[in-house]
């Protein structure tokens, strides 16, 4: 007698039930929509879960089933477009409930593998699926198992939660199923292990066929990590129907229209005072150069579906790239899209390369390339101005729209050796506006030659204190004597910044004894990363330790100063000056000469180094960079002294602005 399929079927389910083993023939998308409801805190849409705003997400969690061909799947994206719901919770949900095994979760940012875990605890718990997991147990040494921070076991599998960085929680694991979040945070290698996605698909080896690992990611600068994968995979793209031709397009920002030499994508106008028009912003259909409205996208992405691309490195390769155009309405629409871009590619021409480089990552999902052209000295060059050396050009200053000078800041390297010590110092002047102009640069214990019994000798320098030739009691006179305004005003240096890299212990001994009142230590910390997003909470960290010292990110100031360095101006086409635009004073004496000045700015340049992450590196070592270094300080100096004078004020992350308002109200 021929048993039926369906008695079959449950027969089998009791089998591998009673194994502890979960037999699964429901797809993931349709296990989260009947299973899961939203809460208030975990959604701004609360009640039961649905694909409907997210159906793009469908498919790639699909990937998951079993008989399903992709064994490592990729997500190139833009942001606020809804993975981590649709696809990463969904699946590790699906894996507790319905097909168990070694799973672990992976963040690119170290920081956030517990907020991760978090996560996954509101889904275990909107689920109703708590009681699948094994509870807490003590063990010795003040260790737990079962449900912890960082590991959810359950009959059959357990979840391991961590960094993508950290290769000591991969080694000697097999894994079934991976996920990879924000996989272009993540180190590209390390010394001990090699490559971190090799070392990832490795733990994968075991399980052959059966193994699933995502890697899903918004894309930072090349050389990318998501990128890198995406390019091995399918390519598929998001395709969706026009609702004027019914052609399935892919939203683009800008797009050749067929047949045609006008240009399609979105689309805006902006009003005589550039602003945007908000009634023109839509999409011009690269099909039939139709015009539509974002009302049109709800439908669009419900009956839009996946195309590849390209073909795969490998079977099994399926790797999908979405932008940020096909984010739910709700949430990143196509008019805050262009916000984002007028902002960083103003009507002057000066593109802000930190927020063009956020509007590439998190609105067009794409990596952002970064120009490889070198700063020029002859270009700064044509930044001299008609002012004095050692005067504060603050007529001028109101002749370019720049407004009053504000401050003076000071930066120092230090250079030679302890008893035959060089300081070298730049005095900048900020402008209202944010423009600066250099006051002043030299060297304290610059080597003077003169004559000696064995021909040219040297008076020698000391970073000792007390000393007659002490660089400390130049520098004391240098914060001590006023400077001149054109306008016949005495100001002083606000703030002075000393790099502590080098003798440090003198360095210190100075800080701590000086009266002066914002005189502060500057240790650079090279993080290997360009954070545009972070970049202003990043650009200094305080001390716990030391109230004087300041973590100074440099890759990240050396940005951008890179920015301002390449603004151009002219007072025919503008009356006010670029925020951040850089003037000189009239070479004088030897001084703001190629050779000694200008050329300091072009002994770096940004290129990858050997992690594959781009950083600005001297040229070699015949290149001289400490003005340029100085410069870097002096800029910091100024932010560290807003930050401080505005947080004493009450105002939160102050800028420039709030300083110079804060100045001018007291006046």
């Amino acid at each position: 007698m021929l048993v039926s399929y369906t008695k079959y079927h449950q027969t089998l389910h009791e089998i591998l039930e009673s194994l502890n083993i979960r037999f699964s023939d429901i797809k993931p998308s349709e296990w989260v929509q009947k299973n899961r409801v939203m809460t208030s805190a975990e959604s701004s849409m609360p009640g039961p879960f649905s694909y409907n705003r997210t159906p793009y997400c469908r498919e790639i969690v699909d990937c998951m089933m079993p008989d399903h061909p992709a064994r490592i799947i990729s997500v190139m994206k833009g942001a606020q477009i809804g993975f981590s719901t649709g696809v990463i919770e969904p699946a590790i949900g699906w894996i507790i409930a319905e097909s168990p095994g070694t799973t672990m979760l992976l963040t690119g940012h170290s920081d956030l593998s517990e907020e991760a875990v978090t996560k996954i605890d509101g889904l275990i718990d909107s689920c109703g699926i708590r009681h699948l997991i094994k509870p807490s147990v003590q063990r010795a040494r003040n260790t737990k198992t079962g449900d912890t921070n960082n590991k959810k076991e359950f009959a059959g599998g357990s979840l391991v939660s961590g960094s993508a960085g950290n290769h000591k929680l991969l080694r000697q694991r097999s894994i079934r199923y991976g996920f990879i979040d924000d996989f272009d945070a993540a180190k590209t290698k390390s010394k001990e292990s090699g490559s971190t996605r090799k070392m990832i698909e490795k733990r994968f080896a075991a399980y052959d066929d059966k193994m699933k690992l995502f890697y899903i990611s918004t894309p930072e600068t090349r050389p990318s990590n998501i990128e890198e994968v995406y390019l091995l995979g399918d390519q598929r793209k998001w395709h969706v129907p026009c609702p004027c031709c019914g052609e399935l397009i892919v939203l683009e920002w800008s797009v050749e229209i067929e047949n045609s030499k006008e240009m399609g994508g979105i689309t805006y106008k902006l009003d005589e005072n550039n602003r945007l028009i908000h009634e023109s912003v839509g999409y011009i259909c690269q099909k039939c150069g139709e015009f539509f409205t974002e009302k049109h996208k709800y439908d669009m992405n419900l009956h839009g579906i996946w195309v590849p691309t390209a073909k795969p490195y490998q079977p099994g390769n399926y790797s999908y790239h979405i932008s940020g155009l096909n984010a739910p309405p709700s949430n990143s629409g196509w008019e805050q899209c262009i916000l984002d871009y007028l902002e960083a590619n103003p009507p002057d021409g000066n593109r802000k390369e930190d927020l063009h480089q956020t509007f590439m990552n998190l609105c067009l999902g794409e990596p952002y390339e970064i120009s490889a052209e070198e700063i020029k000295a002859t270009e700064l060059q044509k930044n001299i101005r008609n002012y004095e050396i050692n005067t504060i050009p603050e007529k001028l200053s109101m002749e370019d729209g720049n407004g009053r000078i504000m401050l003076l800041t000071l930066g120092c390297d230090l250079n030679g050796k302890l008893d035959d010590a060089r300081l070298d110092y730049e005095v900048v002047a900020y402008s209202e506006n944010g423009a600066s102009y250099s006051v002043m640069h030299g060297s304290i214990g610059t080597f003077i030659p003169r004559e000696g019994k064995n021909g040219i000798d040297r008076e020698r320098w000391t970073y000792q204190h007390g000393m007659d030739r002490s660089v400390w009691r130049e520098l004391e006179k240098i914060l001590d004597t006023p400077i001149t305004t054109d306008t016949n005003r005495r100001m002083k240096i606000g703030a002075a910044g000393i790099d502590i890299g080098y003798e440090t212990d003198h360095a210190w001994q100075y800080i701590n004894k000086t009266n002066h009142y914002f005189v502060i230590g500057l240790k650079g910390k090279d993080i290997n990363k360009y954070v545009p997003f972070n970049r202003d909470s990043k650009t200094f960290k305080k001390s716990l330790e030391n109230p004087k010292l300041y973590l100074v990110e440099s890759n990240i100031c050396k940005d951008r100063l890179a920015e301002h360095m390449r603004l151009k101006w002219e007072k025919s086409l503008s009356d006010v000056q670029p925020q951040g635009f850089m003037n000189y004073p009239i070479p004088s004496g030897g001084k703001y000469l190629f050779e000694n000045y200008f050329s300091h700015f072009e002994a770096e340049h940004r290129k990858i180094d050997k992690d594959g992450h781009y950083r600005w590196l001297k040229k070699s070592d015949m290149h001289q960079n400490h003005l340029y270094d100085c410069r870097i300080y002096a800029n910091v100096t100024r932010d560290i002294l807003v930050w401080n004078i505005c947080k004493e004020m009450k105002i939160q992350n102050g800028t420039w602005t709030d300083y110079c308002d804060i100045l001018l109200k007291r006046r």
